[in-house]
């Protein structure tokens, strides 16, 4: 049954179901749908979200191999990359800068995850 792998992962990653759906770009109701229906998994898109939000390939996210404990690093970026890349360096950059482009971007995202 693809919903307990689900949990599985949403329990390694330390989120909900319904947050992982949110944050995979997945819809909540395909989460209900999963739980409802034993049978049932995601495919195409919604799989490859799924893998990318997880980082897992789709092997680990039907359960056919098991889940790796160590994850290859897929996404994210250091502090320091982070500073780096959004002002060109980091020289001069202080760290109330820094947070204050942060909170920016998360107002910017939940704007536009309101706008849905």
């Amino acid at each position: 049954m693809f919903f307990s792998r689900f949990q599985e992962l949403c329990s390694l990653r330390g989120v909900t179901p319904s947050k992982a759906a949110q944050e995979a770009g997945v819809n909540k109701s395909t989460v209900t749908y999963w739980r409802r229906n034993p049978d049932a998994r995601p495919t195409g898109q919604v799989a490859q979200r799924l893998c990318a939000y997880f980082g897992i390939t789709m092997g680990e996210l039907y359960g056919e191999t098991p889940v790796r404990q160590e994850k290859p690093r897929t996404a994210g970026a250091t502090e320091e990359e982070l500073r780096f890349a959004l002002f060109g360096g980091t020289e001069g950059i202080t760290d109330e800068m820094y947070y204050e482009v942060k909170r920016f971007a998360q107002f910017v995202k939940e704007r536009e995850r309101d706008k849905t």
